[in-house]
């Protein structure tokens, strides 16, 4: 409908009705701009407004999942020290999240094969607020344990369905941008995770401020509840749960050499960004947690526009993967020897701010990868393929999140009351962390473009 009928509708905007018709109009130009959808007509105008809705809702619950994995334990580090616990305790807080929304990736992607993404996401997030609810409660370390991998679970629903979901309300040319999208969304959540909230403990205790949250993100996932009440979901899938299409994806060679490439990128990135990240910045440089925080709070912004901006880039650029996947791997290991060089020479605290800043624009990619996964197989099992590829990064990551604490706290020798690292435990660290990025670097130059087409037409069907 043409914007001067609007105009005469509201102005003076006599009623309610004229508004908000406005204001759904202006979020349709926004979104179509934005990824090229067409813009709905005047035979169903509500359709594509109640799609758009549905995805930001889902969106938003998703973004609320991504905030628990960045904010904790990375930004309250230093709080839980405080309480009694070690690094390697600490470490397994944050395995036990990422070692069951890992896991449960496998199982999530089948399920929401079958029922579709909106149904799977309203039981898994009934779960997450579950677990973030009773998480800042509990003040045993295996109630601690429990929660996170409670919120885990719930968690592990989120990214597959929206995956599935984008897949299903908006046509395959425009995925990469939406996805893009859905990641800004998301990685926003871990924004908030960085320095408002460590700005927010510094205020108020910092399981009041997770309370807080877990309110605020019932609030989310009421409103997208009220969406897909009003939406028409598609049918159950006939058929049996099965895992034979997983079997078929981990049988093609590709799919383990993207797996590795993406999990080496996407582990370096998290663990920096919601482990020791801002600690390493207050250990080595002496930076404040204020300031520690705002660097990681601009680590995870610049990765979040460099996510939204591939995501459309890639859409009116003939769709090229292997560009992207070479570039994000090759900066990721000159940034990775460069802050190992830093280190060993004990350079001034901005060299390390722009470390931070280029390992956010080396996983700034997901989405690349994510595709890619899904094109080097078959496009009837898209879901399970992006659960490969999201499993393997965060399996990555719940094996290294312990495995740094403990090693980091054996080459540092620390004695009981000491919560500070060494330059020789950072850098054995990030020489390792060069070594496995120079390995991964090679074996992503072997893998081969896709152009946004499907190299296999199908794999075994569920049945």
């Amino acid at each position: 409908m043409p914007p001067m009928i609007f105009a005469k509708n509201i102005f003076p905007c006599r009623n309610l009705f004229a508004l908000k018709t406005f204001l759904l109009y202006i979020i349709d130009i926004f979104f179509c701009k934005i990824t090229g959808i067409p813009m709905t007509t005047d035979k169903n105008p509500s359709h594509l407004t109640l799609t758009i809705l549905t995805f930001v809702s889902m969106a938003l619950v998703y973004s609320s999942s991504y905030f628990q994995r960045t904010a904790v334990p990375g930004q309250i580090f230093n709080e839980l020290q405080s309480e009694g616990l070690n690094g390697t305790e600490i470490g397994w807080i944050s395995a036990s999240f990422i070692y069951v929304y890992a896991i449960c990736q496998i199982f999530v992607g089948v399920l929401v094969d079958k029922f579709c993404g909106s149904r799977v996401s309203a039981v898994g997030g009934i779960i997450l607020l579950a677990g973030i609810t009773v998480f800042p409660l509990c003040n045993s370390l295996p109630l601690l344990y429990i929660s996170r991998a409670t919120a885990g679970i719930g968690a592990s629903c989120m990214y597959l369905s929206l995956v599935k979901e984008i897949d299903r309300m908006f046509e395959r040319k425009n995925y990469a941008a939406m996805m893009g999208i859905a990641y800004f969304f998301g990685y926003g959540g871990g924004l908030i995770g960085t320095l408002p909230f460590s700005k927010l403990c510094q205020i108020f205790p910092w399981r009041n401020v997770l309370l807080g949250v877990a309110g605020l993100s019932a609030l989310f996932y009421l409103f997208f509840i009220c969406c897909i009440h009003k939406s028409k979901l598609p049918p159950v899938t006939r058929g049996k749960l099965s895992l034979r299409p997983l079997l078929a994806i981990m049988s093609n060679p590709y799919s383990w050499m993207l797996l590795f490439s993406s999990s080496v990128n996407f582990c370096t990135y998290f663990i920096i960004q919601t482990v020791f990240g801002k600690k390493f910045l207050q250990d080595f440089t002496g930076m404040s947690g204020t300031a520690s925080a705002g660097v990681i709070f601009a680590l995870t912004l610049v990765c979040m526009f460099t996510i939204l901006g591939t995501g459309i880039i890639v859409r009116y650029t003939g769709n090229n993967r292997k560009p992207w996947l070479i570039g994000a791997s090759g900066l990721i290991l000159i940034n990775s020897l460069a802050m190992t060089c830093s280190i060993y020479f004990k350079l001034p605290s901005c060299f390390f701010a722009i470390h931070y800043i280029l390992y956010a624009v080396s996983a700034g990619v997901p989405s690349v990868f994510a595709m890619s996964m899904q094109e080097l197989n078959s496009r009837n099992v898209i879901t399970q393929s992006t659960a490969v590829c999201n499993m393997g990064g965060y399996l990555a990551v719940a094996l290294m999140a312990p495995l740094i604490g403990f090693m980091l706290e054996k080459i540092s020798g620390n004695l009981p009351g000491n919560t500070t690292y060494t330059q020789e435990a950072y850098f054995m660290l990030f020489v390792i962390v060069s070594a496995v990025t120079l390995i991964s670097f090679i074996v992503t130059i072997l893998i081969p473009e896709t152009r946004g087409h499907y190299i296999k037409h199908s794999v075994p069907d569920r049945n």
